[in-house]
């Protein structure tokens, strides 16, 4: 009884002290973003290079959350949104979904929020996509698996990261802007074969074939979003 009693008002003081630290919405503001696109979109808080609220949203999907208000003088919060476009998720592809990225220069949402209240944000299509990736796309028709290989280093598959490309499949790269395609060569056990010298553009993608003998083009497709 007496150590109830001692305790008690310790537990009362603690229950308070919780008390202090639960989440008062009232101090946030609450913004839904409708994809009104024919994309899925990443949309980034403040720059393209800012952090992600939401990755890959699907077209005609919407994202509800609660941000800090503006207080920035009316300024307003900004909103800066990147498309994705699938360009590989067939089966007979090795590397998984592979997606290409493109932003609009202009296609930054500003919107001032205040406290407590409620903001829809309409995601639309863009006008002007600037692609930032290239792409090798190379099918496998020897009967064992390889890897890229560039300069000692191995090159991972866009998509699920995986080094072997498997007989009868398809290896995905992606290169990051414009790439001097030089010193690569597709490696199979102890062999290595030469891959053949480009520059990779960004926005494009690059079709070869290896056959177990050597590597050769098949053609390129610029990606239209």
């Amino acid at each position: 009884m007496f150590a109830t009693k001692k305790f008690a008002p310790l537990l009362a003081l603690l229950a308070l002290s919780c008390g202090k630290h639960s989440v008062d919405s009232s101090a946030y503001s609450s913004v839904t973003f409708f994809n009104n696109s024919s994309y899925s979109v990443s949309i980034h808080s403040e720059s393209f290079s800012g952090p992600i609220l939401i990755d890959k949203l699907a077209s005609g999907r919407y994202f509800s959350t609660t941000l800090n208000p503006s207080n920035n003088y009316g300024v307003g919060s900004v909103f800066s949104i990147e498309y994705w476009y699938l360009v590989a998720s067939d089966a007979e592809f090795a590397c998984g979904d592979v997606w290409a990225g493109g932003i609009d220069p202009d296609m930054q949402i500003s919107q001032n929020m205040e406290v407590g209240k409620e903001y829809t944000i309409q995601i639309p299509q863009p006008k002007s996509l600037e692609l930032k990736e290239a792409f090798l796309k190379i099918l496998n028709t020897s009967g064992e698996h390889f890897e890229l290989n560039y300069l000692g280093t191995f090159y991972r598959q866009a998509g699920n990261g995986e080094l072997p490309v498997p007989s009868g499949k398809i290896g995905f790269y992606k290169m990051n802007g414009e790439t001097e395609i030089k010193g690569y060569t597709i490696t199979q056990v102890s062999e290595k074969y030469p891959f053949p010298e480009f520059t990779a553009k960004s926005g494009y993608i690059y079709a070869f074939e290896f056959n177990g003998n050597s590597v050769e083009k098949t053609g390129e497709q610029k990606i239209i979003f």
